[in-house]
């Protein structure tokens, strides 16, 4: 993909995502690449962008198999920003994109002259894990809060694979949960911070056997650099057994 650019500012992003549209409107991503126009020339150096000045950039979409039924659109969306998926930039700024100047190329597959089938897939028989039903009511998986006096918006994920009671044949209860939280701020991209909370506790009711551990991760950004916080809890019958937190400050070296 080759997309003609001019920029208004020295930094920036470009984020492309290719889509499959439906007849009635509803738009399925396909795949996605982004470019950090710094590093347009290879991850070894920064260039800054000419300012006003129209430049190619070549870059990939990530790779991925699929088929446009008939009927169907293929719609390239190009952005300047992508967050929370990419980290924002503090100087950076828009851009105009030239779309007689940019080109699209996607691979082709010729179709199959003999159609291939598969067997049924072999697998081992399940362990006959439990659930234990809860009377807690389920955390979204997906919720967006904004706060209109603060001019703030708040991204929870609570991913569903990651949360409630196993219970193993052997008696071993697993419980997992998990939250990942992004906040930015209409004040700039310099608000942006992500907090990722994960806890997991093995428990052996016959053993008394009980173990959690509790872990906290959090990154948040200046001008100059990401400052990343890190905390394990570990506690054996709820006495804390371990207990450590690290701090660190990693420079912005291409924004």
């Amino acid at each position: 993909m080759s997309l003609a650019l001019r920029t208004t500012a020295p930094t920036g992003q470009v984020i492309a995502r290719l889509c499959d549209v439906a007849p009635d409107g509803s738009s399925t991503l396909v795949t996605r690449g982004a470019l950090n126009l710094s590093a347009r020339y290879g991850r070894d150096r920064a260039v800054e962008a000419q300012i006003g000045e129209t430049e190619t950039l070549v870059f990939e979409l990530n790779g991925i198999g699929h088929g446009f039924a008939p009927g169907h659109r293929v719609r390239l969306a190009v952005s300047s920003s992508y967050w929370p998926w990419i980290w924002p930039q503090p100087d950076a700024a828009g851009f105009t994109l030239d779309p007689a100047g940019s080109n699209l190329t996607l691979p082709v597959r010729a179709p199959a002259e003999d159609a291939v089938g598969w067997e049924e897939p072999e697998q081992s028989a399940p362990l006959g894990v439990a659930h234990p039903a809860t009377l807690e009511e389920p955390r979204p998986e997906r919720l967006v809060v904004r706060d209109v006096a603060r001019g703030a918006w708040t991204l929870e994920a609570a991913p569903a694979a990651h949360g409630g009671t196993r219970v193993y044949p052997d008696g071993l209860e697993y419980t997992e949960d998990a939250v990942e939280t992004c906040v930015i701020e209409e004040s700039g991209p310099l608000s942006a911070r992500t907090r990722s909370e994960w806890s997991i506790r093995l428990h052996r009711p016959e053993l008394a056997w009980d173990v959690t551990v509790d872990t906290r991760s959090e990154l948040s950004c200046d001008a100059d650099a990401f400052l990343a916080e890190d905390e394990v809890v570990c506690r054996e019958g709820g006495e804390v057994v371990f207990h450590r937190t690290w701090e660190k400050r990693i420079p912005r070296t291409a924004g």
